[in-house]
C-alpha cells in the first residue's frame, strides 16, 4: 500500500523570501495554491491510495479535506521533520508499506512525475529527487515507510545520501524537471512565471500578480 505526505505550512508567515515581491497576503494565497497543486497531483497518481496532509495550519488541513487528502494534525512538532516523522508514522501505522515524500511548493509536480519516481523505488530503498540546484531533496519514495530519516530543509540531500550509505540501504537518484521547482525566493518566482505546465491553481494566482505593481501591493 502505497501512501503520499505532504507537509505543509501556510498563513501569513509562510514564504517569506518573497517579501520583496508579494504582499504577505498574496504570498499566503500562493502557498496555498501550490499546496492545492502538489496534492491533486498525488491524489490522481494511480498507484497511491492515500494523500496524507500533515500540518497545524486549519486552512490546510481543511485544503487536505476539500482535495481529496486526509489531513493530521502535528503533534507538537518543533519543526519541518518532526512533523514528517509523524506523518510517517501515521501511515505505517496504518498499513503503508510505501511512502512518497513531496514538499508543499512544488507547482510543477504532475501524477506522471510521482508515478515515475515510485517505479524507480527499490524492493528495499529510497529515491531521492533533488531541487534544481542540487542541494535540496524535494520528493522522495521509501520503501519500507520508516527506512529514511528525514532531514528536509537546507542540505537535504547530502544529509540524506549520508545517512543511507551509512545503513547500507540503496539509493536511486533520480532527476525530475516537474519536482525541481520549489518557489522560495524571487528568482524562483521567476522561474515559475516562465514554466509552461504550472498547476490550474498557481496558474490561476499568478495571473493576478502578473504585473510587478500588483506583485509588490
Amino acid at each position: 500500500m502505497i501512501w503520499s505526505i505532504v507537509p505543509a505550512k501556510l498563513g501569513t508567515s509562510s514564504k517569506e523570501r518573497l517579501a520583496p515581491v508579494l504582499s504577505a497576503e498574496l504570498r499566503a494565497r500562493l502557498a496555498g495554491a501550490m499546496l492545492t497543486d502538489v496534492v491533486q497531483a498525488l491524489v490522481a497518481c494511480e498507484p497511491i491510495e492515500t494523500t496524507l496532509v500533515v500540518s497545524r495550519d486549519d486552512r490546510a488541513l481543511d485544503l487536505a479535506e476539500t482535495s481529496g487528502a486526509l489531513p493530521l494534525r502535528e503533534r507538537g512538532a518543533k519543526g519541518l521533520n518532526e512533523s514528517v516523522r509523524q506523518a510517517i508514522d501515521h501511515a505505517a501505522e496504518n498499513g503503508a508499506t510505501t511512502i512518497v515524500i513531496a514538499m508543499g511548493d512544488l507547482p510543477l509536480l504532475r501524477p506522471e512525475h510521482v508515478r515515475v519516481a515510485v517505479e524507480r523505488a527499490p524492493a528495499r530503498g529510497v529515491v531521492l529527487v533533488p531541487s534544481a540546484d542540487g542541494t535540496g531533496t524535494n520528493l522522495a519514495v521509501v520503501r519500507p515507510p520508516t527506512l529514511l530519516d528525514p532531514r528536509f530543509g537546507p542540505g537535504s540531500l547530502a544529509l540524506h545520501l549520508e545517512q543511507l550509505r551509512e545503513r547500507s540501504v540503496q539509493v536511486v537518484t533520480h532527476e525530475c524537471s516537474g519536482a525541481a521547482l520549489d518557489v522560495d525566493t524571487p528568482d524562483d518566482l521567476s522561474r515559475l512565471r516562465t514554466a509552461s505546465r504550472a498547476g490550474d491553481a498557481t496558474r490561476a494566482l499568478l495571473a493576478e500578480t502578473r504585473d510587478p505593481a500588483s506583485a509588490t501591493a
